[in-house]
């Protein structure tokens, strides 16, 4: 039934003797050529590693890069594992990729009538999804009533350490929870340990130490949700920290150097700055576009609790279009009916979270410093960002200006900031500009 896999497809050919080279330099008085001349490849670089990460110096393998492929999984695990802050990601576009024929995943050990309800329901919120495209409403709206069962392909690039860190968290850690994920975990423990021998269990130790939230929840009955932006922590003196800060480098003058920053290519001194904001009710679907930008912290519920709190968001082409609103809000509250005899079958949460649709919220808290708003910003608040997100974004935008309004004036899509549209042949022609 899951016969989604994630394999190993291409990692540093000579990584095991990087990896050796680097134990072996720090205490090494000879140069790094010869460090690396000094390994073997094999049974004595294995050995040399161990050693040293035995001692707890685990950045030595950080020189073995992996790329891994996820085939057929659900959405849950990419959601998952895109939350990872040190990897690289790249995933199928729910906006511009048709999933009507992605199927879906039964989750480990449905059987009988808890099955069968799993796929009628499933199979309903599939149609759900067809009859919108029909109507003439966009895949990235219509996406909004696939469960979080459907299949996905992604790939995934990262160090062995934190691999290693991903493999932990999925055997033992946050995401034991879901057999899913415990089994790609397996695969992907077998195959490095055959690539960098003895290095895939050394964060093993401190999932030990992991909580997760195991409580049932109440199923709240569906209802629309409307997404909400609020800033509850600033500097309490971001113009004299930032003026400190351009004071030290000595770079710009005059009285517009705070819009000089803005557009420099290494603006340093905003890193200074950190603003920590909540999201209320943000769909599953609009997670996954906070969830790439690397550089922040991210507080993002379990996905079944978005499913308890039965709010969803409701796009503005559906709730323009009166046959679309009916199957629309059909596919959550029978949706919602479905989880409730499913659980009433004595299913936990580990499958019930394969039963939250797209289209339902959770509330995040994120915290960026201002170097990060700024490329965050001119990405998102840019007329081509999925709309959720870019309201989102334009709300985080005006709070900011509320604030600092000598410095964020200047913040905005990247047309206003750097003058000119990355976008090429799909820009939408119009650029935009920064207060003055």
């Amino acid at each position: 039934m899951n016969q989604g896999e994630a394999r190993i497809v291409a990692y540093s050919e000579k990584g095991l003797n990087m990896c050796a080279a680097a134990a072996r330099i720090s205490t090494f008085e000879g140069c790094a050529f010869k460090a690396l001349s000094r390994g073997d490849g094999g049974e004595k670089d294995i050995k040399l590693i161990g050693k040293v990460l035995s001692s707890g110096h685990k950045t030595i393998i950080e020189h073995q890069m992996f790329t891994i492929a996820f085939n057929d999984v659900s959405v849950l695990a990419e959601q998952s594992l895109i939350e990872f802050r040190l990897a690289s990601y790249t995933v199928k576009s729910r906006r511009y990729v048709n999933f009507s024929g992605a199927g879906y995943i039964i989750p480990a050990g449905l059987s009988g009538a808890a099955e069968e309800e799993f796929r009628r329901n499933m199979d309903g919120k599939f149609e759900a999804y067809k009859k919108l495209l029909d109507l003439g409403i966009s895949r990235e709206d219509a996406r909004f009533v696939l469960p979080y069962c459907f299949r996905s392909n992604f790939f995934m690039t990262l160090n062995a350490r934190e691999l290693a860190h991903v493999i932990a968290a999925m055997r033992y850690g946050r995401l034991k929870r879901y057999p899913e994920l415990v089994r790609l975990g397996e695969m992907l423990n077998q195959q490095m340990n055959e690539i960098l021998p003895g290095t895939a269990d050394i964060e093993k130790p401190a999932f030990s130490r992991v909580n997760t939230d195991d409580s049932e929840g109440t199923l709240e009955m569906p209802h629309r949700a409307v997404t909400e932006a609020a800033l509850f922590g600033a500097p309490s003196d971001a113009e004299g920290i930032l003026n400190a800060a351009l004071d030290a480098t000595n770079r710009f003058t005059g009285d517009d150097k705070l819009k000089k920053l803005v557009k420099d290519a290494r603006p340093r001194e905003l890193e200074l700055l950190n603003y920590a904001f909540m999201i209320k009710n943000v769909s599953l679907s609009c997670v996954t576009h906070f969830a790439r930008h690397r550089m922040q912290s991210l507080i993002v519920p379990d996905v079944e609790r978005a499913l308890f709190k039965g709010a969803y968001v409701l796009p503005k082409t559906i709730m323009e279009n009166a046959e679309a609103l009916i199957i629309y809000e059909n596919a959550f509250r029978e949706n919602y009916e479905s989880a409730c005899r499913i659980r009433s079958m004595g299913v936990g949460n580990d499958v019930l979270a394969y039963y939250a649709l797209s289209g339902n919220t959770v509330d995040i808290l994120l915290s960026m410093n201002a170097r990060e708003l700024l490329h965050f910003l001119k990405l998102r608040t840019c007329t081509r960002a999925q709309w959720e997100i870019r309201e989102s974004a334009n709300e985080m935008l005006m709070l900011l200006m509320e604030d600092f309004s000598a410095l964020f004036k200047y913040f905005g899509p990247s047309c206003a900031v750097n003058g000119f549209c990355p976008e090429g042949r799909l820009s939408c022609g119009r650029i935009q500009k920064t207060g003055e």
